[in-house]
């Protein structure tokens, strides 16, 4: 069953593309608002405040999801995990402005590729620069960690721990993010990535140059401090270095042989997902993933 939602969902994302949605959820921030209201909430400890604004939700949405098992046939909590899969993901539907970036890199037009990095595909705290080399992995190691956060974490830990699962991941990147200015915030979501970020990046390893990969993520494979998009963009760094060179080897200023290398990166992740989607697909056939 869990298979069968994720293909409708993805089926659906690919015949009727979702509206661009920010990383920031505004159902999220209307929550995380309400909760800081209560008297002394910022005093408490921050295990409590997580407690509060992360499981508490999850545990509740997650039982009441349940409870609606039973009704039609059980239909009703299939089309609720359906629109849930469906709001978590839109909010990494940045198809139309990638295509967009490299429609502009092979035209030459620079200004207009870095205008769409800028808006709409770079991380927000990071300054885009005008090098199109340089603006090309700054969009590269960005688009990296959002498919990572907003896709591949989601149905990992949906696969593994049903619509709890899923529902965990959300609140905690959401609060992650929230509270960017505390370290301790991240903490929490840190340890959700540890270890999908990894099965990632073996997954980048095998699409790829697996004899220079590997090496980069067994590095990793028990470093607790590393940021997970660090870990994931040095990976597939190595993976990459057999078609031309690492992405991170400094290329021409030319635009069209920076659009040539986002496409060498979007053929590995594509290779990537191929991999998950047949391992997902195995699991349910062989009645793991029911």
């Amino acid at each position: 069953m869990k298979f069968l939602v994720l293909f409708v969902v993805l089926l659906w994302q690919q015949r009727f593309p979702l509206p661009h949605r920010s990383t920031s959820s505004r159902t999220f921030r209307w929550w995380l608002s309400r909760v800081e209201r209560v008297p002394g909430f910022l005093r408490w400890h921050r295990h409590i405040r997580y407690a509060v604004v992360a499981v508490v939700p999850t545990l509740i949405i997650s039982a009441g999801i349940v409870l609606a098992d039973p009704y039609a046939f059980g239909l009703l909590s299939v089309v609720l995990k359906i629109l849930l899969l469906l709001y978590v993901l839109s909010h990494i539907s940045i198809g139309k402005h990638l295509e967009a970036y490299r429609s502009d890199l092979r035209k030459g037009d620079t200004q207009g590729a870095y205008h769409c990095a800028d808006q709409y595909l770079a991380v927000p705290e990071v300054e885009v620069s005008e090098d199109p080399s340089t603006m090309n992995h700054q969009v590269i190691r960005a688009l990296l960690h959002r498919w990572f956060e907003f896709f591949f974490l989601m149905v990992f830990w949906y696969m593994v721990a049903d619509i709890a699962g899923i529902l965990l991941a959300w609140f905690s990147l959401q609060y992650a993010r929230a509270t960017h200015c505390d370290a301790q915030a991240w903490r929490y979501l840190h340890w959700i990535e540890w270890i999908p970020v990894r099965l990632l990046g073996l997954t980048y390893a095998l699409a790829g140059d697996f004899l220079k990969a590997f090496p980069i993520l067994h590095s990793y494979l028990w470093d607790r401090t590393t940021h997970s998009a660090d870990v994931l963009y040095r990976v597939a760094n190595e993976s990459l270095a057999g078609e031309s060179g690492p992405i991170s080897r400094p290329v021409s200023e030319s635009p069209e042989e920076a659009a040539a290398e986002l496409d060498r990166w979007q053929r590995l992740h594509i290779r990537s997902l191929s991999v998950w989607m047949v391992l997902i697909a195995t699991a349910t056939v062989g009645g793991y993933l029911l």
